[in-house]
């Protein structure tokens, strides 16, 4: 009897054992992945809070913080296009507790200012590309331009002699504006203000006719007919203003420009950590509410990964580096 019941407990006992190693894979999915990160993660942005970059940071920064378990805060370090909160990007250990929330004007740098302290392509790790977002030539309604047409044969008629407006030499929107004149083979004449407000102030008094800012800068005056839209910079339309057609439906095959965001990190991340803080911000962007935050300033969440990131970087190295060469666009 007690042989008999030594039997049946062993074979219980393996039984049991067979359960827990079959549920074993089971139990080891369900659980939640480690974090990248076990310390709080600062996110560095180049620009001042309450623009669409500091929006974007923060609502993805947000949810960041709800996936890794710590916080992810949000430091503002404007300046210099960007370079100042680039410079402590760079400057800072490879192990993801510094990252930054950067935009296109990250790799024209490297050619509008000749003395860089560091390689916008080499000294950073690209983690994802978030989003792209539009610019949109306007007009002064007393301007004679109605459509982009208008405006080629007006500069051809006087060439130089009309006056476009731009939140700054060496601007996104003065290199987007110096690529049409360029594809179009007509000539503007540039007006740097010191920010989009000065600009859009001057533009709306008709002290310029002209000026190429984002769609988010101008929406309520186009909307009131306070301003004419020309055209839209990228080869879709906006999402804001889908009834303003873009160069290209106008005409000007080739043409496209926008400012891109994106997650870089210091150079030398370890891969997998990159890879998994790119996996976490595409499941961040497919989030109704984070994705409605970019939506609401005229943005496409592109949720691309660190390859082409990285490819898109040296793209627009290029593409950029050639025209401020040729333009002999500077930045004093």
């Amino acid at each position: 009897m007690a042989q008999a019941a030594i039997g049946r407990a062993r074979r219980a006992l393996l039984a049991f054992a067979a359960s827990a190693l079959a549920l074993a894979p089971g139990l080891a999915a369900a659980q939640p992945q480690q974090s990248p990160v076990s310390r709080p993660v600062r996110m560095l942005v180049g620009f001042p809070p309450g623009g669409s970059t500091d929006i974007f940071a923060r609502a993805l920064s947000d949810e960041l913080a709800k996936m890794w378990s710590v916080p992810v805060v949000v430091e503002n370090r404007g300046g210099a296009n960007g370079i100042i909160a680039t410079e402590a990007l760079v400057k800072s250990e490879p192990n993801g507790e510094t990252l930054m929330f950067t935009i296109s004007s990250h790799v024209t740098n490297r050619a509008l200012y000749p003395n860089l302290p560091y390689n916008p392509l080499t000294d950073v790790t690209p983690i994802a590309l978030v989003a792209r977002s539009p610019f949109i030539v306007v007009s002064n309604p007393r301007f004679p331009a109605r459509n982009l047409q208008d405006l080629i044969r007006l500069a051809k008629e006087k060439p130089g002699q009309i006056d476009y407006g731009s939140p700054g030499p060496g601007s996104a929107q003065q290199l987007a504006m110096e690529l049409l004149t360029r594809t179009a083979e007509i000539r503007l004449n540039h007006v740097a203000y010191r920010g989009g407000a000065p600009a859009m102030a001057d533009l709306m008094a008709g002290v310029i006719p002209l000026s190429l800012l984002t769609t988010t800068q101008v929406l309520a005056q186009v909307r009131a007919g306070a301003l004419r839209p020309i055209g839209v910079t990228t080869t879709q339309r906006s999402t804001m203003l889908p009834d303003v057609p873009t160069m290209a439906e106008q005409g000007l095959q080739g043409y496209d420009a926008d400012v891109w965001f994106g997650v870089i990190g210091p150079a030398n991340m370890p891969p997998p950590m990159v890879q998994r803080m790119a996996a976490d911000i595409s499941r961040a962007l497919s989030n109704p509410a984070v994705r409605e935050r970019f939506t609401s300033q005229d943005a496409v969440v592109l949720n691309r990964p660190p390859e082409e990131f990285a490819q898109l970087m040296r793209e627009e190295d290029r593409k950029w580096s050639e025209l401020i060469r040729a333009a002999n666009i500077r930045v004093e």
